[in-house]
């Protein structure tokens, strides 16, 4: 079955509420049906007067483009071709054919080979839409020739298929088969991929029309082997190569292969309401099952697939199979009812397959109804039908032509392989030369490279003995060990044992993360621990802390470049509680951002007075943060946001500093 999308769209109005008398019933029944013409004319003048207000804001879209073109032929063209396709998705497709036909008119007259094979292809698409036949393949032929000046594969490739339908159609077999091909070497030869699978498809549906069933699953298998690689299939590509599995696992006998394939096809309709698919797999798993002996299960597949369908194509096919079933379920009469309906449908004769079909059966329900006349003449008509359909030339010509193809691609294949063979001599001898050359410049890069890479370590050496200096600052030490001193000579062991521990494990982890890449996040936070503490008992507790982080935060998975926040810590304090005896505070907050551990230090200390903003902070410490920054971003490609604001500025009533820290996490470098 062919498929078509289906837009159904059912309303449906029931009064729920009954009135307390019945004459009240009928007062209200009346007097709805007095005003319901009234009604019904407001609501369709309101859809009237929107659906002309639309159609006058297209036409003044288009008349202001023909004004502001003046004699400009191409935006002339251009204009009316828009307009048409505007008329054409408004549904007046006589209108549309109009100036879409002065479009073309004006890309002739002007010789523009693009746009005569854009708007030809899409006037024949609508020729073919309304019924209008000859001009349609006349228009594609016109649009074709263009297509072959502007050298546009692409453009070249769909109207030739597009002509190849026409003529599959039109039951002209041999020219459909020969723009079929001419669309597969066009797309072949410029390795165009996109939609390449319609392309497969189409082949396959003018072998299966033929009943040639080895090129037609040779055809949809090479669609198959490419539906799922990028551009090479749409949706309704995908659902026909299912469909046509499907169909071909019939014809094989395969029953429950074919039922998977349309299985298949159903759920992946479904999932994105593609109506056409999902009639097709209902429809062709009727048959199946119709097959089986199950005649029941299989009338109501096709009886709910019917709620999808706006193709010609699928009312004719669906009137045949459930013919067929009347006839196994004994119902003769409604079958011939059903077969006759078909042949009533102007596009029987387009459909050579569906069209054998209703002829035959047409040919069978009279004989078994004893009408011998009737069978008779239609058997008169099965028999015509047949032989051009299976006549030997038809099939014999369509075979040469394919293998005329394949033998040329062959041929262009050895005669590719000779002319590569001929090269490859010249290619290798300028190769070696190239290759010299390129083995010079490596090496010369390498070197240069091996030059670089030994000024960045030792430069990165340099920083970090840098960073190690500064955070084993004298001063510092020496008032930690002084401090300690007094706890000791106090007698406070307690005391002077826990700051002791805390220094030594302060100064063993500068010690081993002064040379590291990257630490553990909970190694970072428990150096600032340590770092705060001890300056928290050199400064006499004048002020306190706190760290904050979430719970969830894996500290012990996360590694960050380690004593980047210690400068701005040791500034919260030195300059921050300068000033101040008690009270102060300093709260570092700790934030997951993904690729950045965010750090925010702030304390309410004095704050920034004018012009102390970069004299209080422009530290070593500080300048060695730069370095290492760009350092950072030099080698892993990563920056990270800095950030110093004075609170004070920001908000008039609160003192102190807050300094804002996005560190990249290194755990993938």
């Amino acid at each position: 079955m062919l498929l078509n999308i289906q837009l159904t769209d059912v309303s449906n109005f029931q009064f729920s509420k009954k009135p307390s008398s019945y004459s009240f019933k009928h007062l209200f029944i009346n007097c709805f049906l007095y005003f319901l013409p009234f009604l019904a004319q407001c609501a369709t003048s309101t859809t009237f007067n929107d659906t002309n207000k639309i159609q006058d804001s297209i036409k003044i879209d288009f008349n202001h483009k023909i004004d502001k073109a003046y004699n400009d032929s191409l935006k002339i063209a251009s204009a009316y071709f828009e307009y048409g396709k505007n008329l054409n998705n408004n549904d007046q497709k006589e209108t549309a054919i109009d100036h879409l036909k002065t479009a073309l008119d004006i890309a002739k007259k002007i010789n523009n080979d693009k746009q005569i094979a854009e708007f030809g292809n899409y006037l024949a698409n609508l020729y073919w839409q309304v019924g209008i036949y000859k001009p349609s393949t006349n228009t594609y032929l016109l649009a074709y020739n263009s297509a072959i000046k502007t050298k546009d594969s692409s453009q070249m490739a769909k109207i030739s298929m597009n002509l190849a339908s026409n003529y599959n159609y039109l039951g002209d077999f041999n020219q459909a088969i020969k723009y079929a091909l001419n669309a597969l070497k066009i797309k072949e030869t410029a390795k165009d991929m996109e939609r390449i699978c319609y392309h497969y498809v189409a082949m396959a549906t003018i072998f299966k029309e033929t009943d040639n069933t080895e090129k037609w699953e040779y055809y949809i298998q090479k669609a198959y082997k490419l539906k799922d690689v990028d551009n090479c299939a749409s949706l309704g590509d995908i659902a026909k190569i299912y469909n046509n599995l499907g169909s071909i696992s019939v014809r094989k006998g395969e029953n429950e292969k074919a039922l998977a394939y349309f299985d298949t096809l159903l759920v992946l309709s479904k999932e994105v309401g593609f109506n056409k698919g999902i009639s097709a797999a209902l429809g062709n798993s009727s048959d199946i099952y119709r097959d089986l002996n199950q005649s029941q299960k299989a009338l109501n597949l096709l009886i709910e697939a019917e709620q999808y369908f706006s193709d010609p194509y699928e009312v004719i096919s669906n009137n045949n199979s459930k013919a067929e079933l009347y006839r196994l379920l004994g119902q003769n009469k409604k079958a011939l009812k059903l077969s006759l309906k078909n042949t009533t449908l102007k596009d029987l004769p387009f459909y050579s397959m569906e069209h054998e079909k209703t002829l035959r059966l047409l040919y069978e329900v009279n004989s078994v109804l004893l009408n011998y006349k009737e069978a008779l003449r239609w058997n008169d008509s099965l028999r015509i039908l047949e032989n051009k359909l299976h006549d030997y030339n038809v099939q014999k010509g369509i075979e040469e032509l394919e293998t005329e193809y394949e033998t040329k691609k062959k041929v262009q294949q050895i005669e590719l392989l000779t002319t590569e063979n001929e090269l490859k001599n010249q290619r290798i001898k300028a190769g070696i030369v190239i290759l010299s050359f390129l083995i010079i410049l490596i090496l010369l890069i390498l070197y240069i490279l091996n030059i670089r890479n030994k000024q960045a370590k030792l430069k990165q050496n340099n920083l970090r003995l840098q960073v190690l200096r500064t955070q084993m600052n004298p001063h510092f030490i020496f008032n930690a060990l002084g401090s300690i001193q007094n706890f000791m000579m106090k007698n406070d062991a307690r005391k002077a044992s826990r700051y002791l521990s805390q220094f030594a494990s302060l100064t063993r982890a500068t010690l081993n993360n002064s040379t590291a890449e990257s630490i553990t996040l909970a190694d970072e936070i428990s150096m600032i621990e340590n770092y705060i503490e001890l300056e928290k008992m050199r400064k006499q507790n004048k002020f306190d802390y706190t760290i904050n982080y979430d719970e969830n935060l894996d500290l012990d998975f996360i590694r960050i470049p380690p004593m980047l926040n210690q400068p701005f810590i040791e500034n919260a304090i030195k300059h921050g509680f300068k000033n101040i005896d008690k009270g102060g505070l300093l709260n570092i907050t700790i934030k997951d951002k993904i690729d950045w551990i965010e750090f925010i230090i702030e304390d309410n200390g004095e704050g920034f007075h004018d012009g102390t903003k970069e004299k209080g902070y422009k530290s070593m410490a500080m300048t060695i943060f730069e370095s290492r920054r760009k350092l950072i971003k030099q080698k892993y490609k990563k920056d990270f946001k800095f950030e110093i604001v004075n609170l004070k500025d920001k908000y008039p009533n609160q003192t102190g500093v807050r300094v804002i820290i996005d560190i990249p996490i290194l755990n993938n470098d």
